[in-house]
Protein backbone atom coordinates (compact mmCIF):
# COMPACT_ATOMS: atom_id res chain seq x y z
CA UNK A 1 0.00 0.00 0.00
CA UNK A 2 1.14 3.51 -0.77
CA UNK A 3 1.38 5.76 2.28
CA UNK A 4 -0.67 8.93 1.99
CA UNK A 5 1.14 12.12 3.00
CA UNK A 6 -0.14 15.60 3.72
CA UNK A 7 0.82 18.10 1.06
CA UNK A 8 0.45 20.99 3.54
CA UNK A 9 1.35 20.86 7.26
CA UNK A 10 -1.37 20.07 9.82
CA UNK A 11 -2.91 22.82 11.96
CA UNK A 12 -3.62 22.56 15.70
CA UNK A 13 -5.77 25.67 16.21
CA UNK A 14 -7.24 27.95 13.57
CA UNK A 15 -9.09 27.86 10.26
CA UNK A 16 -8.57 25.81 7.11
CA UNK A 17 -10.05 26.99 3.81
CA UNK A 18 -9.89 24.03 1.45
CA UNK A 19 -11.04 23.25 -2.11
CA UNK A 20 -10.34 26.78 -3.33
CA UNK A 21 -10.23 26.86 -7.14
CA UNK A 22 -6.61 27.75 -7.92
CA UNK A 23 -7.75 30.64 -10.13
CA UNK A 24 -9.51 32.17 -7.07
CA UNK A 25 -6.72 31.78 -4.50
CA UNK A 26 -5.39 35.33 -4.70
CA UNK A 27 -8.94 36.75 -4.68
CA UNK A 28 -9.55 34.89 -1.40
CA UNK A 29 -6.23 36.09 0.06
CA UNK A 30 -7.09 39.69 -0.83
CA UNK A 31 -10.71 39.47 0.35
CA UNK A 32 -9.78 38.14 3.79
CA UNK A 33 -6.68 40.41 4.09
CA UNK A 34 -4.52 37.37 4.77
CA UNK A 35 -1.40 39.23 3.66
CA UNK A 36 -1.77 41.48 6.75
CA UNK A 37 -2.18 38.70 9.35
CA UNK A 38 0.43 38.29 12.06
CA UNK A 39 -0.25 34.61 12.76
CA UNK A 40 1.24 31.74 10.78
CA UNK A 41 -0.34 31.23 7.35
CA UNK A 42 0.28 28.23 5.11
CA UNK A 43 -0.77 28.42 1.47
CA UNK A 44 -0.85 25.50 -0.93
CA UNK A 45 -1.32 26.41 -4.59
CA UNK A 46 -2.17 24.11 -7.50
CA UNK A 47 -2.25 20.95 -5.38
CA UNK A 48 -3.51 17.73 -6.95
CA UNK A 49 -7.14 16.94 -6.15
CA UNK A 50 -9.19 13.94 -7.22
CA UNK A 51 -12.35 16.01 -6.85
CA UNK A 52 -11.20 19.19 -8.64
CA UNK A 53 -8.15 18.27 -10.72
CA UNK A 54 -6.17 20.91 -8.85
CA UNK A 55 -7.00 23.10 -5.89
CA UNK A 56 -5.57 25.53 -3.40
CA UNK A 57 -5.72 25.56 0.39
CA UNK A 58 -5.08 28.16 3.10
CA UNK A 59 -4.38 27.31 6.75
CA UNK A 60 -4.37 30.16 9.27
CA UNK A 61 -3.21 29.57 12.84
CA UNK A 62 -5.21 31.06 15.72
CA UNK A 63 -7.66 32.92 13.46
CA UNK A 64 -11.41 32.43 13.11
CA UNK A 65 -13.58 34.34 10.67
CA UNK A 66 -16.79 36.26 11.31
CA UNK A 67 -20.08 35.38 9.61
CA UNK A 68 -19.64 38.47 7.43
CA UNK A 69 -16.23 37.32 6.22
CA UNK A 70 -17.54 33.82 5.54
CA UNK A 71 -20.46 35.24 3.54
CA UNK A 72 -18.05 37.32 1.43
CA UNK A 73 -15.90 34.24 0.88
CA UNK A 74 -18.91 32.26 -0.35
CA UNK A 75 -19.50 34.85 -3.09
CA UNK A 76 -15.93 34.60 -4.41
CA UNK A 77 -15.51 30.82 -4.00
CA UNK A 78 -18.88 29.21 -3.21
CA UNK A 79 -17.71 25.59 -2.99
CA UNK A 80 -14.84 25.93 -0.52
CA UNK A 81 -14.72 23.81 2.61
CA UNK A 82 -14.20 25.83 5.79
CA UNK A 83 -12.91 23.86 8.80
CA UNK A 84 -12.51 25.25 12.30
CA UNK A 85 -9.74 23.48 14.22
CA UNK A 86 -9.65 23.80 18.02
Amino acid sequence: MKRQELQVAALENGTVIDHIPSAKLFDVISLLHIEHMHSAVTVGYNLKSKKMGNKSIIKIANRFFSDDEINQLSVVAPNVTLSIIR
